[in-house]
């Protein structure tokens, strides 16, 4: 062998190693700019008014931006809007940023706020949110005056609620309405393919007017199985996911992953169909919450990541009352009620959407409600179905959450139990209560701060008393993350802005 042939040879080592050393680094720059989250259930729709579901908010979150938005000290500020006036308590000028791109270029203009609160107004879900609204006004291309039934607390908070997200109108018309698998919005990140909800995908979006996110890609993949989800994290094939408490120890046992776990504003609850019987019984409801022992599911299901829900507004919540509950576990007099009741038809159906977590609580409750009498099947839907059917009525019990996304009890009174929000709109529970009503619409009304924690204290003790629902326990967020994301804040609606986070392989 030649000595010019074993130069040569050297050469092509080294460049063939330069190569792969080139080819590892571009993989590992490649992989550092892509993060995967699972959150689990598949979204319903990327149009922002439409659904006010998690799934959906945490994908709508990261393509479009709000007029306001809550701050860590839980204060609005402002996001679209570049300032903000009350001329009088019924007139709210709002004076818009200038230079904010939409997705396909074209600023934002006061017409596309003008189209969009408009078109939120007759979406029901949104239409809860902001029904003080009397007209909205354009008096310039960067104004618009908002002119009020009443004076609204509530109005700013819900403004800065993703499902009030700012859409562009020529877009959106274009599109004849239909932006649920076809979003376009001003966020930090840019849709790009909706994969069948199974695998959504966004990339970054370099002209953001606020600070860039420091990734390229954004994939939100549906991984509804725990156990698959916890999967897909360990083997690196997702970075962020929501996870069982059972798999918390498991993730902080794994050298690659870390877990976080943190309040939330959320409650889980029993929605009771007050429209049928037997749940037409107050004391009938009464004594289902009574049977159940909440600590139980706290204990064996949650692994203590959890505590009892004593009203159906989470305590971290404005108006949340913690006095007024009646969440003891007293089974004497949950056979007392049920006996005053004199109901005879003691099967009923709980049903769950297909969420593991959620069908072991409904399991234990079934259990309990066994314990007094009464026979209860559990019926499972996957999650489309579970929507559809609890909000056409067609349901004994389900189990269920919400998320109070604007940390105000206004966001939760209002449309989970007004009677004007019967049905889909949010009052599942099909309840009716003039009292309770006027209470609700007052804290809703009100400026002053002591007048409506006063109003909602009494709504509260009104739920407590009438029982339309039965709340349950107030959850932890779990979720499990690659070591390689850095600079996650979780956010207690458990909606998260992933354009914070960074990326360290």
């Amino acid at each position: 062998m030649t000595k010019k042939y074993l130069i040569g040879l050297g050469i092509l080592s080294l460049l063939l190693t330069s190569c792969n050393e080139k080819n590892k680094t571009a993989k590992s720059v490649e992989k550092s700019k892509t993060v995967t989250v699972s959150l689990g259930s598949k979204p319903k729709s990327l149009d922002p008014a439409m659904y006010n579901e998690i799934p959906s908010l945490s994908i709508v979150e990261q393509i479009y931006n709000t007029l306001f938005q809550i701050d860590s000290n839980g204060n609005i500020v402002p996001e679209l809007a570049e300032s903000f006036e009350y001329i009088t308590p019924t007139n709210l000028v709002i004076k818009i940023k200038k230079g904010v791109k939409f997705h396909n270029g074209e600023e934002l203009k006061a017409n596309d706020v003008l189209f969009s609160l408009n078109r939120m107004l007759q979406k029901p879900a949104t239409q809860v949110m902001l029904n003080t609204i009397e007209k909205v006004d354009v008096i310039d291309d960067y104004t618009v005056n908002l002119k009020l039934k009443e004076p609204s607390a509530p109005l700013l908070y819900s403004l800065s609620y993703p499902m009030t997200a700012i859409l562009n109108e020529k877009f959106t018309t274009e599109k004849n309405g239909n932006i649920a698998t076809d979003a376009m919005g001003t966020g930090a990140f840019k849709y790009q393919n909706w994969g069948d909800g199974e695998k959504i995908e966004l990339t970054t979006n370099k002209d953001y007017f606020g600070e860039k996110a420091k990734i390229d890609e954004l994939i939100f993949r549906a991984i509804p199985e725990n156990t698959s989800r916890l999967a897909a994290l360990e083997t690196g094939e997702i970075d962020i996911a929501t996870i069982a408490p059972i798999d918390v120890q498991t993730v902080e046992g794994s050298s690659d992953l870390y877990a976080v776990s943190f309040s939330t504003t959320s409650t889980e609850y029993l929605t009771l169909n007050n429209l049928r019987e037997p749940f037409t019984n107050k004391d009938f409801r009464k004594a289902l919450s009574y049977a159940i022992d909440r600590q139980s599911i706290v204990d064996a299901v949650y692994l203590g990541k959890a505590s009892i829900a004593k009203s159906i507004v989470n305590p971290t919540v404005f108006g949340s009352d913690q006095t007024v509950g009646t969440a003891d576990y007293n089974l004497e007099k949950a056979k007392e009620y049920l006996e005053k009741s004199q109901v005879t038809n003691k099967t009923i159906k709980i049903m769950s959407n297909d969420n593991p977590i959620r069908l072991q609580a409904a399991q234990i409750v079934q259990a309990n409600l066994k314990e007094i009498g009464i026979n209860a099947e559990i019926e499972t839907v996957e999650w489309g179905t579970y929507l559809q059917m609890t909000a056409k009525g067609d349901f004994d019990i389900f189990i269920g959450g919400w998320v109070s996304g604007t940390s105000d009890s206004d966001i939760v009174l209002f449309p989970l139990l007004h009677s004007s929000y019967k049905g889909g709109a949010g009052n599942r529970a099909n309840f009716d209560n003039p009292e309770y009503d006027k209470l609700v619409e007052l804290g809703r009304t009100s400026t002053d701060s002591s007048d409506r924690l006063v109003a909602y204290s009494k709504a509260q003790e009104i739920l407590a008393e009438e029982t339309p629902i039965v709340p349950l326990y107030y959850k932890n967020e779990n979720m499990g993350l690659n070591k390689r994301i850095k600079d996650f804040t979780p956010m207690p609606n458990t909606i998260h802005n992933y354009a914070a986070i960074s990326v360290q392989d």
